[in-house]
């Protein structure tokens, strides 16, 4: 062959063994495998780090936000609707009850301490003013609290 690359046989022109040698040799990863293998981290990631984490103090915060947000709710329904308007928060539940309708908490999280608050069309609590709700998650809680004439609602 000496020294040409290629070798004819027939009418065709083949590769010369040796330049199969330059791509056998050759290290590395290509850009698909390196993606692919990013992409399965991120997975595997995403499913067994919450195992692992404790997210009770996410679940409770974001129980006590939706709780507050949820009166807060209940109050501008009754302004709205010119109607007394309740919500319930029942002791060692995991939900609560607005307008007839359940809402369930975050996951983990449960009512340590109910109360019902009843607002009138004005948004002044006529039942449950003065008292508070307790949330809590494992060894943490938040309380909600609904003031006696204003209804304003604060969370701690």
């Amino acid at each position: 062959m000496g020294g040409s690359e290629k070798t004819k046989v027939g009418d065709m022109r083949v590769l010369a063994p040796k330049n199969f040698r330059i791509v056998a040799d050759s290290r590395g990863f290509t850009l698909v495998e390196l993606v692919m293998v990013v992409v399965l981290i991120s997975i595997l990631a995403v499913s067994v780090v919450p195992k692992f984490v404790d997210t009770s103090a996410f679940s409770l915060a974001g129980g006590a936000a939706m709780a507050t947000a949820d009166i807060r709710y209940t109050q501008e329904l009754a302004m709205g609707t010119h109607s007394a308007k309740t919500i319930v928060f029942t002791t060692s539940n995991t939900y609560y009850t607005v307008d007839s309708r359940n809402v369930n908490l975050p996951s983990k999280v449960t009512i340590s301490s109910g109360a019902t608050f009843t607002f009138n069309s004005l948004g002044e609590p006529i039942a449950g003013g003065g008292s508070s709700v307790t949330l809590s998650a494992g060894a943490q809680t938040k309380t909600i609290t609904v003031e006696s004439y204003t209804g304003r609602v604060s969370s701690s």
